[in-house]
């Protein structure tokens, strides 16, 4: 794996990344730079761009070798990564396969702070969710759901509904989600809406009672108790936390 050893050197645990790799098989890895420039790859990051000799990666983008509508969705996600400082955790979205063929992967960054927490860059995992007997037409229909969800948290989001949109039955889409994402198609949609809430709660001066509803819930106390359940404390007391943490 090529390195930028003097971009390694700020970041707090240095090693980190010699930890996380021993235990990932066949991910793309991929450390950058607020310049989105390329400061660490793994093999096989390199692999699915064509580019065997991972040094020749280093100080590049995305938008070099990746096909321009992949380059841009991309681009998207590191800046508001490195604007906002918030991680973007296990998004469903395209990119390549070893043949240059378009896959299916669940993508997950998370920024990198030097030890006086001002942010360096960000770090990069994309897990190839291509399994064998199944194609990406089915991960396709996945992706219709999670954008579903993401789009319509205020309506009922059942799940008869959400498999017609996966042209799948309910059985069907329930077993594919455990496989993606490890969770029940009901577990997705209340993890979105929490998610959603928290958001909310830690960056807009919005009434508990209208992120309720926002938030597909049909009044504060139903909000109250789903979020005290997943986060361990009322929506309250969540946004009083984040307040003291200088969260804006």
């Amino acid at each position: 794996m090529a390195i930028d050893t003097g971009f390694i050197g700020k970041v707090d645990s240095p090693r980190f990344c010699e930890r996380l790799f021993a235990v990932l098989p066949d991910v793309m890895f991929c450390l950058k730079d607020t310049d989105r420039c390329y400061r660490a790859v793994n093999q096989g990051f390199a692999d699915r761009t064509g580019i065997k000799d991972t040094r020749r990666l280093i100080g590049r983008r995305a938008e070099d070798f990746f096909p321009r509508a992949l380059a841009e969705v991309y681009r998207e996600q590191d800046e508001e990564v490195l604007v906002s400082g918030r991680e973007i955790v296990d998004q469903l979205e395209l990119s390549l396969n070893r043949d240059g063929s378009q896959g299916w992967y669940l993508a997950t960054k998370v920024p990198l702070h030097d030890r006086e927490g001002k942010i360096i860059g960000l770090a990069s995992v994309s897990r190839d969710l291509r399994a064998p007997r199944e194609g990406d037409a089915e991960l396709a229909g996945i992706a219709k759901v999670v954008e579903h969800v993401r789009d319509h948290l205020d309506d009922p989001l059942r799940a008869a509904e959400l498999a017609a949109i996966a042209k799948l039955t309910p059985t069907q889409l329930e077993r594919r989600m455990r496989r993606v994402f490890q969770l029940s198609t009901t577990q997705f949609v209340r993890k979105a809406r929490i998610g959603h809430a928290a958001k909310l709660l830690a960056e807009t001066p919005m009434a508990i009672a209208d992120v309720a509803l926002e938030c597909g819930y049909g009044d504060q106390t139903a909000l109250t108790r789903q979020f005290r359940s997943m986060v361990g404390m009322p929506p309250a007391a969540y946004r009083d936390h984040m307040k003291k943490r200088g969260t804006p």
